[in-house]
This record gives structure tokens, sequence and C-alpha cells, in this order.
């Protein structure tokens, strides 16, 4: 062999040096020249108005830009509503929210009910040109607050259909069983079969002499090709043919022929035979897949549930609030009336303190129904938020009018009946049980890499050699000659085995644990259906003390109105009157309280029984597929469609 001198070795570290030396500077100008200054930053793509744009709309999201506050207030300096960073300032004629003036009565009649949503004051989306554009438009339009309002007639089946259709929570849990739908192809496509080929070319050029000469010397040129797969059994199969044309020059006689082919066909098994045999195990994956997949099902109805539970709440709620200014409004008209009949009896027994006494009582229950009627219309936009119908607009000035009436007739239960019910229906028992299911599954899994690793190997190939392609290929299917087999075995017993055995203890503790959470779950749901069985009856029995306080409390208040005719006026007489209107509003009120709460006790219970889709007649098989690939990159918020790819 060929020894290189000193000085060579010299001449090549020097070279060497040289080239990574500079390899090394080239390596540093570029990530210098990556890196800019940040005193030095380009403004060559930043006009002014962009960069105005950009800082607008970085105040804006950061809740720190409120745009011109407007000069002109109201008369009295009262509250009103500015206009808008994004718009161009109020329209002549806006109204503005002010004080109601002193002792004027705020019991304007409500608009009439009416089934027909007018949309003719939703102006267009604006057309985008930019980021700061799109960030405007989330709040474009917004509706104000003391503008007139339309009513929309909303019955509980329609609020729920809405709903169903539109509630951002189910859409959300609704793309997760078609998520665990594909970890079950993922497990599948482990069986698939997978296709390989190589190519490699090779040019060999070792020392050789006359005793040992080198046939490998010379050019090589390899192809091979395959398929290959792993078997439910455990088994790794692998069928590969393969061509070599090698080019040996100076052979000297010592081959039949310089320039050859050799091909080959061989098929080969891998089969475990303890650690990592059987279908139990090869398949974990995809039993474990379907049980997420079911899983993932019981929590969409479970989410579902949840969602008109939620619907249910917020239409009684807005029921409840509708008739508090009810309330609110004849308490108020009873205590104007009061007024006038104190006012016209000022020349006979009633003097300063009675007028001011009752006056006192106006304003307060003027700015008792002013909250009723806040409180009406947040529960209100509140239904509208749980239920995202594009068609009811939470930007909107629109007032959903209840059309359901609450019930009060009483139901029979039977305390046993409605927990079996329970048991078998609620989805966390559900869950609680394909947990156990995965949980055997992980542990028979964990059992089998007990076992020592023992893994048989049969292969059978077959070879030809020749200086043509075509002879050399012929030569493999010739079952004559040139055909090789082969066995062998394969054992691992690995000392003290401790990973294997601490991953068994290890599922064992976790199968245990997810029994004991199940028999967790299933106390908690026995004592939901007691707590709100009792809720149901406690509240019915409440319905029936509250309706005869409210009858003792308006027999109460027309003995006032009678003996007001025939005794002088005093001001404990006048605060006793005052009490009594204010008794029976409240009794009115906790005994249409009640009735909501009853009805919410009734929801709440089918709840608690997982029963609530069946007790509202709907039908729910599995989670909804996504019907079109290129929504998964939209979002969709108030009525409009935004990218978010």
């Amino acid at each position: 062999m060929h020894k290189p001198n000193s000085h060579q070795s010299g001449l090549n570290a020097s070279h060497v040096a040289r080239v990574s030396l500079s390899l090394g500077l080239l390596l540093g100008a570029a990530v210098l020249a990556a890196c800019e200054s940040p005193l030095q930053q380009s403004y060559a793509d930043r006009s002014t108005s962009k960069y105005a744009d950009s800082l607008v709309a970085r105040a804006i999201m950061d809740n720190t830009y409120r745009g011109e506050m407007l000069s002109a207030t109201t008369a009295d300096g009262g509250v009103r509503e500015l206009a808008r960073v994004d718009s161009p300032g109020p329209a002549a004629g806006d109204a503005a929210v002010t004080p109601a003036a002193a002792g004027a009565p705020t019991t304007a009649p409500a608009t009439e009910p009416s089934n027909q949503v007018k949309q003719n004051d939703v102006p267009p989306p604006p057309s985008k040109t930019g980021d700061s554009a799109d960030i405007m438009f989330l709040g474009e339009n917004a509706a104000k607050l003391n503008a007139s309002e339309n009513q929309l007639n909303l019955s509980l089946q329609d609020a729920i259909a809405r709903a169903l259709k539109n509630a951002l929570s189910i859409k959300v849990e609704s793309y997760n069983p078609a998520i665990k739908e594909t970890a079950i192809i993922q497990a599948q496509a482990a069986f698939d079969p997978i296709l390989f080929g190589q190519s490699s070319w090779q040019n060999l050029d070792d020392p050789i002499n006359q005793f040992t000469p080198n046939l490998n010397n010379g050019t090589q040129f390899g192809n091979s090709i395959g398929v290959k797969s792993l078997l439910p059994t455990g088994a790794q199969v692998q069928a590969q043919t393969s061509v070599t044309y090698h080019d040996i020059p100076n052979s000297d006689g010592l081959v039949p022929f310089s320039h050859s082919y050799a091909a080959n066909i061989g098929l080969s098994v891998t089969q475990p035979l303890l650690k990592g045999f059987g279908t139990d195990v090869n398949e974990a994956n995809i039993y474990l897949a379907q049980r997420d997949h079911r899983i993932s099902l019981a929590t969409f109805r479970r989410q579902v549930i949840t969602t008109v539970e939620s619907v249910e709440e917020a239409y009684d709620n807005l029921l409840l609030a509708k008739a508090n200014v009810y309330v609110q409004e004849r308490l108020l008209q009873a205590t104007l009336d009061t007024q006038k009949r104190i006012k016209a009896r000022a020349d006979v027994d009633a003097d300063k303190i009675q007028i001011s006494q009752v006056e006192a009582a106006v304003q307060s229950r003027s700015a008792d129904l002013i909250r009723a009627r806040a409180q009406h219309r947040n529960t209100s936009d509140q239904l509208k938020t749980a239920i995202n119908d594009p068609e009811i607009d939470i930007r909107q000035n629109l007032l959903i009018n209840p059309t359901d009436k609450p019930i009060s007739e009483p139901i029979a239960f039977n305390l046993g009946e409605q927990i079996d019910i329970a048991l078998r229906q609620r989805t966390e028992l559900q869950e609680a049980r394909l947990q156990i299911e995965r949980a055997d599954i992980v542990l028979k899994v964990a059992k089998n890499a007990l076992l020592p690793k023992a893994d048989l190997t049969l292969s059978v190939q077959s070879s030809g050699l020749d200086d043509s392609f075509d002879s050399a290929w012929g030569g493999t299917i010739n079952a004559a000659k040139f055909l090789d087999y082969g066995a062998g075995l394969k054992v691992e017993i690995p000392f003290g085995n401790r990973e294997a055995e601490a991953g068994k203890r290890q599922t064992e503790l976790q199968r245990e644990q997810v029994i004991v959470q199940m028999v967790r779950v299933a106390q908690q749901i026995v004592l939901d259906v007691k707590l709100q069985l009792r809720d149901v009856l406690s509240s019915y029995q409440e319905i029936q003390a509250r309706s005869r306080s409210r009858v003792s409390a308006a027999d109460q208040l027309h003995a006032f109105i009678q003996k007001e005719e025939i005794v002088n006026l005093t001001p404990e007489f006048l605060n006793l009157k005052l009490q009594a209107q204010s008794q029976l509003a409240q009794a009115e009120l906790a005994e249409i309280q009640s009735v909501i709460q009853y009805n919410l006790a009734i929801a709440k219970l089918e709840q608690s029984k997982g029963t609530l889709l069946e007790y509202n007649r709907i039908s729910l098989d599995k989670a909804p597929p996504v019907s079109n690939k290129d929504d998964l990159g939209k979002i969709r918020f108030l009525g409009h469609t935004y990218d978010v790819k």
C-alpha cells in the first residue's frame, strides 16, 4: 500500500484547515446577514397610512384605543352611546340614553310581538382591504342599545332546534369522533403491505496482490425491489428480488466473464413464538382506537345534552325576566295610582310627609323597573348566544319573546326506577365501562411482554448468474439448482425482566383505578338523581305555598284599599299600604320563580338520568360527519365566515 510522505500530509492538513476556515467565515457571514440590527429597521414597505393603521389595529386589540370622544353631551350630562372608532360618527337624530325625569312614569308599552324579524337596519358586511379592516370587522355594525327593538316569537323547541344546528360547543365536539375514527384507520394501516426498493452504485479499487486477487473490485450497480408486511399474528413477511451488474477489470481468467449479472428472488418470514405472538397483541392498537372512538361518541352525546339543558335554562330565565318586568310595571302603576290619590287628598288629610313618602316609593320602583328591563334584555342576549343562530344575530336589537308557558302539573316517579335508568343511560358510566375495556386490552399486552423473545425465521432464495441479464434472470426460476434454504431461531431473555414486570404492575394498578373511578361515578349519579328528584318534589310543594302566599298578600292589599276610603290618611297607614303593594309584587314574583324552578328541576332530572334528548324527542345516533373539507379552515362568527388557514 502506498503511504503518503510527511510533506504531502502537511499539505493535506494545511489544505483542510484553509477549507474549514473559509467555510466557517462564509457560515458566519450568512448568520450575520440574516440577523438585522434592531437599530437599522427597513421602512421601505411602510407608508404613513399603513403604519398608522397598524398602530390603531394594535391598540384596538390591546383595548387601549377608544377613538375621539364626542364633545357634545346631553343637556343634563347623562350617559349616552359614543361613536365607534371605525365609524364616521353618529348620524343626525341618534337618540341618547338619558335618565328619566323625576316623577316621570317609565311604563312605556312594549312593542307588539311579531314573528318576522326586520333586517333592514343591518347593512351588508364591508369589503376587506387589509389586516386592520379584518380586525375592525369583528365589531362592525354593532347595534345601539337604545335603538328600537323588534320582537321574535320563539318556542322552546324552536330554540333547541336552532342550538343543535348552530351551537359552537356542539360543532367543536363533533370533530372528535371523526378524529378518533382516523386513529382507527391509522392503527389498521400497520398491516398494510409496503413496497420498497433500493438502487446503489459503487466503484471499488482495493489493493490486490498475486496471491489474493480481489474479485470485488470494479463497478457494481445493484437494484432491488420487494414487498413486506406485518401479519396479525406478528409475523414479518418479506418478498424481494434484486439484480446486480458487476464489471471486474483485469480478471485474468479468474472468472468465466468479467461482466456479469447476479439475480435472485427470495422470501423470508419471521414469526414471534412467545413475546409479540397473536392477534390480541398485534391488533391491540385497533381495539384501543375503537374504544376511544366510542368514548368520543359518548362525550359528544353528553355535550349535546349539556347544550340542550343550557338552552332550556336560558329560555326559562328569559321567561322569569319577562315576568319580572310585568310584575314591576304593575307595581309601579299601582304606586302611581296611589300617588294620584294622595295628591287628590292634599286639601283633606294629606300633607307633605305623605306626598314625599309616595314620591320616594315611585322613584324607587321606577329604578327597580329600569333594572328589570335591563335584565330582561340581558337574558334575551344570553339566549341568543346559547343558540348562536345567524338569523338571530347577537348584534341586532332584537328582543326574543318566549311563547311557551312553564308547566306546573305534578309528575309521578319511582326513585329506584329513576336510578336504574340513570345507571344505564348516563354517558359517564358508558365511558367508564369503555375505559375498563381499554385497561383489559392494555393488561393483556403487558402480560405478553413478560414472555421471552423467541423469533423463528424461515427463508428461501433462488439465484442466477450470467453475462447477460436474461440468462441471469432465467436462472432464478430454475427449480433444479441454485436454490438456498435457511432457518433460524433467535432467543432473548432479559435478566430480572424488571421493565416488563413494572409495566404489568402499572397496568394492573391503572385498571383498578378505573374500576374505582367507575364506582365513584355511579355513586355520584345516584346522588344527582336523588338531589334532582328532591328538587322536583320541593319545587312543586313550593308552588303550592307560594300560591297561597300570593292570595293572602292580595287579600291584605285589597283590605288596605277598602279601608283607605274610611280612615284618616296617616304616614303609618300609607307606609303599610305601600308595603302591602311591595309584598304582593314579591309574592307574585316568588310564585313565578318557584314555577320556573320546577321546570328547571325537571330538565335537570332528565339530564341527571341521561335522557334529556329523549325527553325533548331528539334522536342522536352518532356525531355528524364533516360535510365539507374546506370548512375545516373557516370560522363562522357573528353571521360571517372567516378563513383561518
